[in-house]
Parts: C-alpha cells; structure tokens; sequence
C-alpha cells in the first residue's frame, strides 16, 4: 500500500537525485565559429573552468555558446593552455563578459601581461592583442572544482610555458598544443624546442591517460595514452 509518507520520501528522494545531478562532472566542447580557433572546453562541477578562448574574432558568437551551455551557472576561472593567440585572443572579452579569472603556465604569462603581438603568434593570425590580467600557474599546481581535480603539468616544446591538464577524477588529459589525435605540436615557433617537446610527450605517456582532449582536432574519451604513443613515434622515437 503506498502512504502519504513513502509519495514524500519518493519525491524528496528525486529532487535530491536532480539537484546532485546539476553537480556532476561533466566535460564540453564549445562550438567553434572560426576555422583555425583553438578548441575551448567547458568542465563543470562545484565551480566551473574553460579551457582556452580561440581568437575571439567572432567572440559574440562564442559567449552565446557558453552561455547555453552553462545554463545560469558562472564561469569561475578560465585557464589558457598557452600563450598563442589562436588560444588566447578570446580571453579578453570573456573575462569581461563573466568576470572570470585567468591562469596560464608561469612561463607563458608576461607576454600575455605585456599584450606581445610577436611571440603570442598575434601578428601571423592578423589579430591585436590587449595586455591580460592573469595569474601563473606552477608545475603540481590543481584547480579542484568537486568533480575534478585538475593537476597542472609543465609541458614545454610547442611553447616554454606550455601546459596540460590532467584530471586526477576521470583520467583526462587536456594538452592544448603538445599532442593532438593523430599529431604533435610545432616545435619551430619563437619559445618552441624539439627536445623539451619529445620530454613532455614521455612525461604525459608515464600518466594513466583516458580521454585526451587536444587543443585543435578531435578528441577521444579513452585510451589517450595510445596518441601520446604515436606523438613519440612520430617524432622518432623509439618505444
């Protein structure tokens, strides 16, 4: 027989259930509208973290996607996972639109800071680029947002500052430009080095990889240590 007490316990059993699941991790990408933008990833959980910006050319278009996607929540912090305009451009008008605030690799945020249009690639994409507001971030540094934990690793090769974020919760990898679904970074840009690249490819396979989630490209939800794998052959190396 179904009593008045087991229709409240059941209901308030749902409205629990609903209101964990606003909580629960989840990983985005965000809809590009501009060819050669970076891809940007939207992570929620207690707080929520973009990764990236794109260029920002058509920023508008892009805040509107966010914007859907984060159905009322703030975006707290946006972290670039390297100086590059193609990554960065956005970040500006991001902040300004969500008063987020922005990390990026130690190495990589004066020129951010100073608006350098030359080592940010700014001048090559024919974009400006306005001096950031950002704070460093360390090696063995972790963004934790509740649902994911998001451990800094210092990845230079493609640029000295570079970064990738590792989710000590799920096991996903964002790489920004290090390694892609089927690529490496360019190790021949202003700050790039072959050899510190090849390191920071055997430094991230060492970790327990499921998704990979690269700066341009597809993404993959598992097995990212076979695309670390195949970076380093790539490269030449032996494994």
């Amino acid at each position: 027989m179904i009593t008045e007490a087991y229709v409240q316990q059941s209901s308030f059993t749902i409205v629990l259930y609903l209101v964990l699941l606003s909580f629960v991790m989840t990983i985005e990408q965000v809809e590009l509208v501009q060819l050669y933008d970076s891809n940007m990833y939207l992570i929620g959980g207690d707080r929520t973290v973009l990764v990236d910006t794109g260029m920002g050319f058509q920023v508008d278009e892009t805040i509107v996607h966010i914007k859907r996607m984060l159905n009322g929540r703030k975006l707290d912090i946006v972290i670039l996972t390297h100086r590059h305009y193609d990554h960065v451009g956005g970040a500006n008008a991001i902040v300004k639109e969500f008063g987020s605030v922005v990390y990026v690799g130690k190495d990589d945020s004066q020129p951010l800071r100073d608006g350098d249009r030359a080592s940010t690639l700014g001048a090559e994409f024919g974009g400006e680029l306005e001096k950031m507001d950002v704070n460093d971030l360390n090696e063995g540094d972790v963004i934790d947002i509740g649902a994911h934990r998001l451990r800094v690793i210092a990845t230079p090769g493609h640029t000295v500052g570079s970064i990738s974020l590792f989710d000590e919760v799920t096991g996903a990898l964002f790489t920004g430009d290090t390694v892609f679904i089927g690529g490496v970074g360019k190790w021949t840009l202003p700050t790039s080095s072959m050899e510190a690249l090849i390191a920071s490819l055997r430094k991230l396979n060492e970790l327990k990889i499921n998704g990979l989630y690269p700066g341009h490209g597809p993404y993959v939800p598992k097995g990212g240590n076979e695309h670390i794998v195949n970076g380093l052959k790539m490269m030449g190396v032996k494994i």
